[in-house]
């Protein structure tokens, strides 16, 4: 039985799919599904802080600040949108804010957005189990307090190539969405 189990990609990517949500959007989920699926590698760019960090994002930013977190995001955004072979690159809420990573990003991959309306965002945020957000350590206790923080992040996300509305699909649904799309988007040709 050779060539049983040959792993690889489905798909050879000419540049990364970089997906991105707000808060409440599973965004690390779906890349790792998609990345799983496609037998593309994935990079998860919160990970890459971390690990260099040795601490959590939370951590970091209370210990040394948003901007130690935006300096190490910056340096390995950079680095994963040049990773070779192109794959699933996951981006933190908050990495396009910089309108040099914004621009870095729609140059060098194909942005998607997994867009969720503020209620429902708040609504996540306040009946699930989700982890702290660096800059929002408890559940909101009103839309007020992510409305700003939606609003800094709004211009970076509202220019991504693709967007999906997450309050109409599900997240399979999503990810099926994604492996139909890889090798149409022409940022990708199939295997033979």
């Amino acid at each position: 039985m050779s060539n049983y189990y040959e792993p690889g990609p489905l798909v050879l990517l000419q540049r990364p799919v970089a997906l991105i949500g707000f808060l409440g959007v599973d965004q690390h989920g779906l890349g790792r599904d998609l990345a799983a699926l496609s037998g593309l590698p994935l990079i998860e760019v919160d990970r890459w802080i971390e690990h260099a960090a040795g601490q959590s994002l939370v951590a970091l930013v209370q210990t040394q600040g948003i901007e130690a977190l935006r300096q190490l995001e910056d340096r390995f955004l950079a680095q994963a949108l040049v990773a070779r072979p192109p794959g699933v690159v996951v981006l933190g809420d908050g990495a396009l804010i910089k309108e040099a990573n914004l621009r870095q990003v729609l140059a060098k991959a194909t942005l998607v957005y997994l867009k969720l309306s503020l209620a429902s965002i708040y609504w996540k945020l306040r009946h699930q189990a989700l982890g702290p957000h660096p800059l929002l350590l408890r559940p909101p206790e009103s839309t007020a307090q992510l409305r700003s923080l939606l609003a800094e992040r709004q211009g970076g996300f509202d220019q991504a190539h693709v967007t999906l509305d997450m309050d109409e699909m599900a997240p399979e649904a999503a990810l099926r969405y994604l492996l139909d799309k890889l090798p149409q988007w022409g940022t990708a040709r199939p295997l033979a």
